[in-house]
């Protein structure tokens, strides 16, 4: 296959980075922003010929104002094509997200928190319980597969939110 052909063939995504913080007490922040109803992890777009764990800090930066060494992956999850909520204009392709551990955070970090003036109206610590009524259904189960995977010492795939399942071992 020629080279035109096989890039041609490739699927066409976007990639996104976020970071699950959470509070001494196990609540995860999640922030209030201007283009949203719904509540996010800190997070955004990868750019073109930027890794996600530097998307990841550098949204950070830009969205907490907090500098903030980006390592270990929890999540990755495939958001389909046909994910609801997203304007036709933009001819959404899909998505890959990673999710990636930004830590708990004392009250000296927290009190360091400056949001962006004109797209983060706040952020707030909510009780993991909460994630279902503030987020969007694949951002709520893809930050509880996130904290889970911390709590596990582990890492997960997933689906639109959703857990890979490896099938059984042939018999």
């Amino acid at each position: 296959m020629p080279a035109s052909a096989y890039g041609a063939s490739r699927a066409t995504l976007w990639t996104g980075a976020s970071v699950l913080i959470t509070d001494t007490a196990g609540r995860i922040l999640l922030q209030r922003v201007t283009y949203r109803s719904t509540r996010l992890l800190p997070g955004g777009g990868v750019d073109t010929k930027e890794a996600p764990t530097e998307a990841a800090a550098r949204e950070v930066l830009e969205e907490l104002g907090v500098h903030l060494p980006i390592s270990r992956t929890l999540v990755v999850d495939w958001v389909p094509s046909t994910t609801p909520g997203f304007d036709p204009a933009t001819r959404f392709p899909g998505e890959i997200i990673y999710v990636f551990d930004g830590g708990t955070w004392n009250s000296e970090q927290i009190a360091a928190i400056r949001p962006r003036q004109g797209e983060i109206e706040g952020v707030d610590f909510v009780d993991p319980a909460g994630l279902p009524a503030l987020m969007a259904p694949g951002n709520a189960r893809r930050a509880l597969a996130a904290l889970h995977a911390r709590a596990t010492d582990g890492a997960v795939t997933l689906e639109d939110g959703y857990p890979i399942t490896p099938p059984p071992p042939a018999s």
